[in-house]
């Protein structure tokens, strides 16, 4: 894009959540069902960990027989997240061909992102690493500094003055180090997005292309992800309300101890299967928000010459 080309104004906080809830609601049907297969994907590596598991504990498999299946259920976990994490993009290619006026259908997109499995895997564990180094450098940066101030600051214990001096520093710090990590992390909420739409993108090139597009767009980002974090905040309710009735239900009709093993296994998957459902209702939600974002920062910044069809705002 020319140095000179007049960038498009961007969308407002308001009209990105509510084109995500409008997109969303037009084509629930489509999108729930992705969310579905999605939710089943990621659940699947569980359901079929738990008859491994139980069969090396009974039958005490040999050692020769463990190295087998380790390998083995790793492999699962890894395939079924990545058919988790394509199946998710789908829905947000959706989206995003909606937002340009050029509908694809599920099928085709498929074919296109099943390829790229394992790069979205790679791309994942990338960020994954960036996620633990910056939670590694925020805990030792803190640490060393509670650090200090214990050593430093114990002989001034009875100045008042030098202690809140000494506190004041230290809150500023963490705030400063937490809005850092915040920043960071919130430059690429739409990492994925462009290995999802673009082509010839490699698992580095995605992060790069999100850092890119979302340079100085921060606070703007996060402010609609607040927002949509509040709007959210009614499902999650409603999942909460729910969860407590179906375990008191549970409560009152199984004759056993709370304390008892087989009724803590069950409340736990109970709260679990509504933890599903809430973020079946959801995924679709965040994924239109995130090609909302993308499709904004792209038009904004590159002048993609696409608008907004006037019913989805």
């Amino acid at each position: 894009m020319s140095q000179n080309q007049t960038p498009i104004e961007p969308l407002s906080v308001g009209n990105v959540v509510s084109a995500g809830l409008r997109i969303y609601r037009d084509h629930f049907k489509s999108y729930f069902g992705l969310s579905v297969i999605v939710s089943l994907w990621s659940f699947l590596p569980f359901v079929l960990l738990i008859p491994i598991v139980l069969l090396f504990i009974f039958s005490q498999l040999e050692s020769q027989a463990l190295l087998i299946l380790i390998p083995l259920c790793l492999l699962l976990i890894l395939y079924s997240s990545g058919k988790s994490i394509v199946n998710g993009s789908i829905i947000a290619r959706l989206v995003f061909s909606e937002l340009t006026n050029q509908p694809e259908t599920v099928s085709d997109i498929r074919q296109i992102l099943n390829p790229k499995i394992w790069i979205f895997l790679w791309a994942f564990f990338l960020l994954f690493l960036i996620g633990i180094g910056a939670y590694i450098g925020f805990s030792l940066g803190f640490g060393i500094f509670a650090f200090i101030i214990t050593a430093v600051g114990f002989p001034f214990q009875d100045n008042f003055v030098l202690t809140g001096i000494v506190v004041l520093i230290g809150i500023v710090i963490f705030v400063i180090a937490l809005s850092l990590m915040i920043r960071l992390l919130t430059r690429f909420f739409i990492f994925d997005m462009p290995l999802t739409v673009e082509e010839n993108i490699t698992a580095t090139k995605t992060l790069g292309r999100s850092w890119e597009l979302t340079k100085g767009y921060i606070g703007r980002i996060f402010m609609i992800l607040l927002v949509a974090n509040l709007v959210s905040i009614p499902i999650y309710i409603v999942i909460q309300i729910i969860a407590a009735i179906i375990q008191g239900i549970v409560f009152v009709n199984i004759p056993v101890e709370t304390i008892d093993p087989s009724f803590q296994l069950l409340s736990f998957l109970v709260g679990y299967a509504i933890g599903i459902l809430g973020n079946i209702f959801l995924l679709p939600f965040w994924q239109a928000i995130k090609a909302v974002i993308y499709y904004d920062l792209r038009t904004r910044r590159e002048g993609m010459g696409l608008e907004l069809r006037k019913r989805e705002i």
